[in-house]
């Protein structure tokens, strides 16, 4: 007897910066059908996030902002100190990143390790 649903989901395979460490602590990075869907590696309990592609590009854009900043429309990206607080702009998740989590995401997203609008074109 076959047990596979026909409708089941694609399996998320979630993407690391090649400048993360190797202690696993990274900001997570998925494309999805819909867009891209980040997560924190340590707390995947904490919840995620999902961006439209266009909203993608934005956030990306936006972290290297200075200040506070949301003009992605999906989520604000805060400093806390040393930390970066990403939060929802309309559930309650919130995913907050040590400084080399966050800098290994920043030197991945500027290589383009996150870029998928290769993935655009083929969908």
């Amino acid at each position: 007897m076959n047990t596979h649903s026909q409708t089941a989901r694609p399996r998320t395979t979630w993407r690391k910066s090649s400048y993360s460490t190797s202690t696993g602590s990274c900001v997570e990075v998925a494309p999805a059908a819909d867009g891209v869907v980040i997560r924190h590696s340590k707390y995947p309990a904490a919840g995620t996030i999902t961006f439209p592609y266009h909203a993608w590009a934005a956030f990306v854009r936006d972290t290297s902002e200075d200040g506070p900043t949301s003009a992605n429309g999906v989520a604000s990206i805060t400093k806390i100190g040393t930390d970066t607080l990403v939060k929802s702009l309309t559930t309650d998740v919130e995913l907050r990143f040590d400084d080399g989590e966050w800098t290994a995401f920043l030197a991945g997203a500027a290589d383009g390790e996150f870029d998928f609008t290769p993935q655009l074109a083929i969908a």
